[in-house]
């Protein structure tokens, strides 16, 4: 995720960033910040769906300053884990622990190029056996002044995202967690009219539908992995110009909606509507079709179909 956001500093006073023209007050003699871009999302990365030991998480760091034409380090803190700390997805309580340095996570190089305004900062996961106990793993980052930058105070005053200098994921294993696109404007995550409640099994089949696209749509699927990821939680801002939060805000509207819908969101939907049809006991049942959305109460799954809140209206 290697945001390009620029930062263009005015000859005396104002830097600015990219987000709709916002320009910051900036000191050209005091010492560079760095930043990271985030909102107030929850981020979760798992194990669950893939067979390697491994995940590779990009974020970026930000200048707000002069580039330099040499390469400079930062430094980066680990936070631990609040005492009894827990993390609510998808309708599920988990209990949070401190993810461990150099085992259950790897920070890659701190380093802000020469000439360059962002830096990008790879963490990898490593899969530990722990992580099949039903809790979440906290990987807490904080950027930390030095002799080189000073972390730039939080703004949250941004319109979609904040200025932060913590970057924050969480890893577990074992049962798919709710991705954080799986949610309705404004709301928590675990629910969305396109998508019903969230719950692993439909998750899985989700994704097992939007798989089955390498062979029934090679384009789309390519433009999807490209943009989202194999298992869309890698947002990729490089081929949409977006933020990397943003770009997975209803992304199955935002592009090929038409293919997500026949695809992916219809085939879904029919399978559960059978299904539920047959198996009315089913303790995942759940209210289908026109009429059944209550956004108050985050339930209801709307028809692809429907006039009113399907992909077409």
């Amino acid at each position: 995720m290697k945001a390009r956001i620029l930062t263009a500093l005015a000859l005396t006073v104002l830097c600015a960033t990219a987000c709709k023209g916002t320009w910051l007050m900036y000191d050209l003699d005091q010492q560079d910040h760095i930043y990271f871009l985030d909102s107030k999302q929850t981020r979760i990365s798992s194990f669950a769906l893939i067979p390697e030991d491994e995940i590779l998480i990009s974020t970026t760091v930000y200048l707000m300053g002069m580039p330099s034409d040499q390469p400079r380090s930062f430094s980066v803190e680990y936070l631990p884990a609040e005492e009894g700390e827990a993390q609510e997805t998808g309708g599920v309580s988990y209990p949070v622990v401190t993810a461990r340095p150099d085992i259950d996570f790897t920070l890659g190089e701190c380093v802000m190029p020469a000439g360059a305004v962002q830096a990008p900062l790879e963490i990898t996961l490593h899969r530990q056996p722990e992580m099949l106990e039903g809790k979440l793993f906290k990987v807490a980052l904080r950027l930390r002044d030095d002799s080189n930058f000073l972390a730039a105070a939080p703004d949250s005053t941004r319109e979609r995202e904040i200025l932060t200098p913590d970057f924050c994921i969480y890893v577990t294993d074992g049962e798919p967690a709710c991705p954080s696109w799986w949610r309705a404007s404004g709301g928590p995550i675990g629910w969305h009219w396109d998508l019903g409640r969230f719950y692993p099994d439909k998750y899985r089949r989700f994704l097992d539908y939007f798989h089955q696209t390498a062979e029934t749509n090679p384009t789309f699927f390519e433009y999807c992995t490209d943009a989202y990821g194999y298992l869309l939680d890698t947002p990729n801002p490089d081929v949409q110009a977006q933020s990397a939060n943003d770009i997975m805000n209803t992304f199955w509207r935002k592009a090929y909606s038409s293919a997500w819908a026949k695809y992916v969101f219809v085939p879904l939907y029919n399978y559960y509507k059978e299904w539920y049809a047959q198996h009315p006991d089913d303790p995942n049942a759940e209210p289908m079709g026109p009429g059944t959305i209550n956004q108050g109460n985050m339930s209801g799954w709307s028809d692809p179909m429907d006039p009113g809140y399907g992909f077409f209206n």
